[in-house]
């Protein structure tokens, strides 16, 4: 019986949909290499599946330029961050004011106390000027829902 319940408790962690973005992908924790395709690439495959998926950011120091995560998905998605994603820090490096966004979705967890660092205090020493607001305006919204 025991060996039994081992089983089956290792049977569904390999049915969970654990989707690794380093081992899958090919994303670099040197935080230097950019994360977002190996990212979005990782989400598109877990939003298309039709069982629960998990996302897994494994712990290193990622940079991630920006990423737009986007639904409808057909099956409950996690993000499990376990390591620091780092976002550009040169305020100039956007276009527009997203970091991270997330659009469209349901089901949605995120877990892994891991870390998104939208370096602000890096993007603040380059303008000194606390009344120069369209320095600011500039930056983006590091996470959005």
């Amino acid at each position: 019986m025991f060996v039994l319940l081992l089983l089956f408790i290792s049977a569904s962690k390999v049915q969970s949909g654990a989707i690794d973005v380093v081992a899958k992908f090919g994303a670099k924790a040197d935080g230097k290499t950019d994360l977002s395709k190996p990212f979005l690439d990782a989400w598109k495959e877990a939003c298309a599946s039709v069982t629960p998926s998990t996302v897994v950011i494994p712990k290193g120091t990622y940079l991630l330029s920006k990423v737009n995560l986007e639904g409808p998905c057909k099956a409950p998605i996690e993000i499990n961050v376990q390591g620091t994603i780092k976002a550009p820090a040169d305020p100039g490096a956007f276009k527009d004011p997203n970091w991270v966004r997330f659009y469209s979705i349901e089901n949605f967890k995120m877990s892994g106390g891991g870390i998104f660092d939208g370096q602000g205090s890096i993007a603040y020493e380059k303008n000194k000027d606390p009344h120069n607001r369209a320095f600011r305006v500039k930056l983006p919204v590091n996470i959005r829902f």
